[in-house]
């Protein structure tokens, strides 16, 4: 039985690293296509991903699974924690230039979880892990839009958040998911079938638009003359994740997790998908943000691309940990 289980985890962390392997040559091609053409179509991405690609994705797995309601704001509480613990970062990095760049406070404070995490979530974890990186995502998008406007001297984008598609499409899926009650007839059976297909088949096809998506959004960056080092992106990559591993002794500790490694079908079976988020979470690279009125400056630039590659290698290492000491 031992040499089963073995057997087990080591197929698990090969289907693990494949899923890592094949994320990363998507993005490099992403970057690719968007330095042969010049990054004339971010925008134009950026649209599909937000209007269609990620609503599609998060309705479809929050539409799936069992609603936990401590997860849902253990998730929230996490994006908070990581942002505030960026903070010290951030203030530290801003005076290590002479010039008033109160650009890198957005790229250090948040991560870029639409294109990355999501994807990546679903990948490894299926619905359930999507939809606990969707509270992770609306909250980090959430603070973006309103501190992170505040941090480089503009008013908040409250009303552009509270109008997003992917928020209408996560509290779309939980109306649903609690009110509809009653058993409807065969031809609205067929019907909300036909419907739940479609969306689920753009869902799946958001994917590898996602990380084209943030490939192209890197070479972008690199066309404005970025950089490919940044030592405070090195610093904010071990730093999260020490944070992250706190977070979830604490959990351990006081607990509200298990101590032990692996599946606990009687309770934490949940809580160890969510420790798994926690850690990627923590991993990720720092937000590729453009807007119509901020163009991020080249030291900017240079942190999110250089926290892009190291963010690779974190991820592969924590994925290892995570089958590790996790599951």
């Amino acid at each position: 039985m031992h040499s089963s289980l073995l057997n087990g985890l080591t197929s698990a962390q090969l289907l693990a690293f494949r899923v890592i392997a094949t994320s990363i040559i998507i993005v490099f091609a992403g970057a690719i296509m968007g330095k042969k053409e010049g990054g004339s179509h971010q925008s134009t991405l950026d649209r599909l991903n937000n209007q269609v690609f990620i609503p599609c994705l998060i309705f479809f797995s929050l539409n799936r699974i069992p609603l936990f309601l401590s997860e849902a704001l253990l998730m929230c509480g996490c994006a908070v924690i990581y942002s505030l613990s960026s903070y010290p970062l951030a203030r530290w990095w801003k005076g290590r230039t002479s010039e008033n760049d109160i650009s890198t406070y957005v790229p250090l404070l948040f991560s870029s979880t639409s294109t990355l995490l999501l994807p990546l979530s679903y990948l490894l974890f299926g619905s359930q892990g999507l939809a606990k990186a969707t509270f992770f995502h609306l909250t980090n998008q959430f603070l973006l839009d309103t501190w992170g406007m505040r941090c480089v001297g503009q008013p908040s984008r409250l009303g552009k958040f509270l109008k997003s598609p992917a928020l209408h499409a996560a509290l779309l899926a939980l109306i649903l998911k609690l009110t509809i009650e009653f058993e409807p007839s065969l031809q609205i059976r067929e019907l909300l079938w036909l419907v739940e297909k479609g969306i689920g088949m753009m869902a799946n096809g958001a994917i590898p638009i996602l990380f084209i998506s943030y490939g192209y959004s890197l070479s972008s960056m690199r066309l404005h003359g970025a950089g490919l080092w940044s030592p405070v992106a090195a610093i904010r990559m071990l730093w999260l994740p020490l944070v992250a591993a706190v977070l979830i002794w604490i959990l351990r500790a006081t607990g509200y997790a298990s101590m032990e490694k692996g599946y606990d079908l009687l309770r934490y079976l949940d809580l160890r998908t969510t420790e798994s988020i926690m850690l990627l979470a923590s991993a990720l690279p720092c937000v590729c943000w453009f807007s119509a009125d901020y163009t991020p400056t080249r030291r900017a630039s240079t942190l999110t691309i250089s926290s892009a590659l190291l963010s690779m290698i974190a991820i592969a290492i924590l994925v290892y940990i995570i089958n590790r000491h996790i599951f």
